[in-house]
């Protein structure tokens, strides 16, 4: 079964979708040793990670870093694939070259093209919603494997021109157009969560955790069957090498043993598989070099 089939498979049997974030792919492999299923690559910390803000970066770009992801687990990877980059046509072209690439599903949002900067701050503007219904339209008959996720994100709950009412309704529209799943953006509160899913019945919906203070128990709970934690890595990556950094500024010196940073660099080398090429070595390489020596 291929990583598409066996996510779609797993959506369809109702199992929860739980998704960490990952930037790169030694954030992706500590994911999949931690046992998670799923990985996703979310738009906001891929242009985090690049020092850019997501609406400027390009399909390309974003890409590449998914491609990379991709590479580096034998896990179905979920990614962001912003407002489509563009019109149906280049929304066209999006799916097709994240299908190309490995990814095993994405979501498409009714944000305007370009995206601005602005919207992190809250200050969105969503497309109207027959245009986005035509540009999802055309991202469903691009795809060449029915597997492939596609996942209709809306954000007018927290537009400009949108409310809960605006966000239900055209939940629905993308419901009955037959996205796979449905992602109402900026709906965080227990009552919020609640409402939609009441309004937006039979349709698995996908919700972004690790922004409040709601377990993946209690999104079950509320009815969310796709849990992303989109915007943690760059958090938590942030978190760390602060502490550190601080550290090393006041006190000269980075504030971690050396007990725990051997530690930690052992784990480093067993996500990029160290150990591994280190054994070939010792049977080819390294064998040969002290066959030599000892004659």
């Amino acid at each position: 079964m291929t990583l598409q089939a066996n996510l779609k498979s797993r959506l369809a049997a109702g199992e929860t979708i739980l998704a960490p974030g990952a930037y790169d792919p030694m954030s992706a492999r500590l994911v999949q040793s931690l046992g998670f299923d799923t990985v996703y690559v979310g738009g906001y910390m891929s242009g985090a990670h690049l020092a850019v803000t997501e609406p400027l970066m390009t399909l390309t770009e974003q890409v590449t870093v998914a491609e990379k992801v991709v590479k580096s687990v034998n896990l179905p990877v979920i990614c962001d694939a912003g407002a489509g980059y563009g019109d149906p046509v280049h929304t066209m072209h999006t799916v097709r070259t994240f299908e190309r690439s490995g990814i095993c599903g994405i979501h498409i949002e009714d944000q305007v093209f370009p995206k601005r900067a602005s919207y992190h701050a809250g200050l969105e503007h969503v497309i109207p919603m027959d245009e986005f219904l035509e540009k999802m339209r055309y991202a469903l008959e691009a795809r060449t494997d029915p597997n492939f996720l596609i996942i209709g994100r809306t954000d007018a709950f927290t537009a400009v021109e949108g409310d809960m009412e605006e966000a239900i309704r055209r939940g629905n529209a993308l419901r009955d157009l037959g996205v796979d799943v449905v992602m109402p953006r900026g709906v965080r509160q227990r009552e919020d969560l609640a409402t939609f899913r009441a309004g937006c019945p039979d349709v698995p919906l996908l919700v972004i955790a690790g922004t409040d203070d709601i377990s993946v128990e209690e999104y079950e709970e509320l009815g969310y069957k796709v849990i992303i934690y989109a915007t943690t890595p760059a958090i938590a990556a942030l978190e760390g090498l602060k502490r550190v950094y601080t550290s090393l500024r006041d006190t000269g010196h980075i504030g971690i043993g050396a007990a725990d940073v051997a530690a930690r660099r052992a784990e480093v080398e067993a996500l990029i598989s160290l150990p591994e090429y280190q054994a070939v070595e010792a049977a080819t390489t390294e064998r040969d070099f002290q066959d030599r020596v000892g004659h």
